[in-house]
């Protein structure tokens, strides 16, 4: 009897929960969104407004209801689940964060026992809620941010509007008065929004004393965003921890900005990047901190923390923010050594792209070449690093031998000299950290500096440029036509007239926009020596950050010039190889051919 009973109450819950799941969803996505808006404002007010005490407990309140709300939420949507375990699995990050917390909850309002002891540090108890928070709303955003790819949006507009966005709100972020030790202009918090966005490095603010520590941190997580592509971190979020899928429009565009070879390699490839970045990442932070806790460089252990962060995350993405004015020539940094050195494997492995790291470096992969011999690198993978460690070898020597009497000659010994050489050009290629005084580089010094700019990074990096593979195949395009081949091979392989037609066009329009940009600078700061507009239209342009510092008295209009440079930079040159790589439908009939004299 009990048991009929119970089956039959059993069976109307099932038949309650198949009718009323689909409309009991859409209504908590709904105010899921409500409630993410309310509680992202309240966040973004609460460190970056001066409040109240009143106010202050208003957003606490606020802040404790919305995450209520969604541990309500989620035992909700377990109980409208028909297969309750699957549902736990594919939401396991929000599961175990709940249990965590409920946990700590309970254990301290029964026994009395605060886990952690984070009611003895109200603001660290805040901060570990929010953190929670933002990682819930960004799972929540991500799904909402997929729709993207149901818009009748080619790929580049998407990658644009991302950055666009991203920047948007970095801008209105830095604008808030706690950002900041003193007000800042609109353009200024635009420029510094749109160079940390687009990983540069270029400042027109000093970002030890203009920002405050609430205002570097948005600096911090802007460049980790942009670093990445903001698109990779949702679709990460999106499919890995809310186990959503999304159009295939946006995972063409994922496969395409990532450079994976096949559809189904994307989100493959796509985890490993993610789980490798943070990897790498928190090496750097590991190291830089083992070694500045011991030299009393910073007043606290905290401090000594967050400069490890903040410098780990802006070298991994080549971003070349840094917290001492005049970069690493600051006394405190200049001789030393080590961290010089983490910052220089940072940045190299964060420029020779996240494909090549997984290639190269990929335990299961280096045994494979071990095991078998015909199992090699791609031929990509070999350019790279070919590319990469001749503009590096190649590039120190010339440094070294141009400027051994000019900027380097405040360097005392002959390591000095060769070390801040291959610093320079390893970190200047596509981070803009500097060891040494840019305005006293030779000229010769200057035209090899932006040369190897130019050049940048490689595919599918932190980095910009024209790419190393551009150049590559632009030289081996040039001897293949001086030794009057019809075919440009590598490794017995031929090389495709469509991938050297793509490189000659970003490496022309590359070089219209510098050319624009810099005749624009020429005539809006006509005070400013032309060899310093030039270069810093290079390095705005290409996002590599090094700068002459000339950059702090231009106009607003000067600055403008440079945000867009910095902002088609980023986008620009992967917009137009997407762009140019979409097939178009020719006509079946070809005309006659012409020939006419070239050179």
């Amino acid at each position: 009897m009990f048991v009929t009973r119970f089956s039959q109450a059993r069976t109307k819950i099932d038949l309650h929960i198949v009718n009323s799941k689909d409309k009991v969803t859409r209504t908590m996505q709904w105010l899921s969104l409500l409630v993410s808006i309310v509680a992202i404002f309240s966040i973004i007010i609460y460190h970056g407004c001066y409040l109240s005490l009143a106010a202050v407990n208003v957003l606490y309140i606020i802040v404790y209801s919305s995450l209520a709300f969604y541990i309500f939420k989620y035992f909700l949507l377990m109980f409208y689940s028909l297969h309750k375990w699957d549902y736990i699995k594919n939401s396991w990050l929000e599961f175990g964060l709940i249990v965590f917390l409920l946990l700590h909850f309970i254990l301290y309002s029964l026994f009395g026992f605060d886990l952690f002891h984070f009611n003895e540090y109200a603001n660290v108890y805040m901060i570990c809620i929010q953190l929670y928070f933002l990682i819930i709303m960004a799972i929540e955003l991500s799904k909402v941010s997929t729709l993207l790819g149901k818009l009748n949006l080619s790929p580049p507009i998407l990658l644009m509007l991302s950055f666009f966005i991203l920047i948007v709100v970095g801008t209105l972020l830095l604008m808030l008065p706690r950002m900041t030790t003193h007000h800042i202009s609109f353009i200024d918090a635009l420029f510094t929004a749109t160079s940390a966005s687009c990983v540069t490095g270029l400042t027109v603010l000093s970002t030890a004393n203009d920002f405050s520590f609430q205002g570097q941190v948005v600096i911090m997580i802007l460049m980790q965003l942009g670093g990445m592509s903001i698109l990779s971190f949702a679709t990460f979020f999106t499919t890995f921890l809310s186990r959503s899928m999304v159009g295939l429009r946006y995972q063409y565009l994922i496969k395409d900005m990532i450079s994976a070879n096949k559809l189904s390699d994307s989100f493959s490839l796509l985890r490993q990047i993610i789980l490798a970045t943070v990897a790498i990442e928190l090496s750097g932070v590991l190291m830089l901190y083992m070694y500045w806790r011991t030299t009393g460089f910073f007043e606290g252990q905290g401090t000594t923390f967050f400069y490890s962060i903040f410098h780990a995350i802006s070298a991994f993405n080549n971003a070349g923010f840094a917290l001492w004015d005049s970069s690493f020539r600051d006394a405190q940094i200049s001789n030393s050594f080590f961290p010089q050195t983490i910052i220089m494997i940072l940045v190299f492995l964060g420029g020779i792209g996240f494909v090549t790291i997984s290639e190269f470096f990929n335990p299961v992969m280096i045994r494979q070449r071990k095991k078998y011999r015909w199992k090699k690198l791609s031929p990509g993978t070999k350019i790279v690093l070919l590319t990469t460690f001749g503009i590096i070898v190649v590039g120190t020597l010339l440094f070294f031998a141009l400027e051994y009497n000019h900027s380097l000659r405040e360097r005392n010994t002959l390591v000095d000299k060769i070390f801040a050489s291959m610093f320079q050009i390893i970190s200047g290629r596509t981070a803009g950290f500097n060891i040494i005084d840019v305005n006293a580089i030779s000229l010769p010094g200057m035209l090899l500096v932006m040369l190897i700019i130019f050049i940048g990074a490689s595919p599918g990096s932190t980095g910009g440029g024209i790419k190393t593979t551009t150049f590559f195949v632009l030289m081996k395009s040039v001897f293949a036509t001086i030794k009057g081949k019809e075919h440009i091979e590598f490794e017995k392989r031929t090389i495709p007239f469509s991938l050297v037609d793509k490189a000659y066009s970003i490496v022309v329009l590359s070089i219209i926009i510098i050319f624009t940009s810099t005749f624009v600078l020429a005539i809006i700061e006509p005070l400013t020596p032309f060899v310093n507009l030039l270069f810093e239209s290079v390095s705005a342009f290409t996002t590599c950050g090094l700068s002459t510092n000339c950059q702090y008295e231009f106009s607003d209009a000067g600055k403008a010039v440079l945000v867009a440079d910095m902002y088609i930079g980023r986008i620009g040159t992967l917009t137009f190889a997407y762009a140019l790589s979409r097939r178009n439908v020719e006509s079946r009939h070809n005309y006659p051919e012409t020939y006419f004299m070239i050179g």
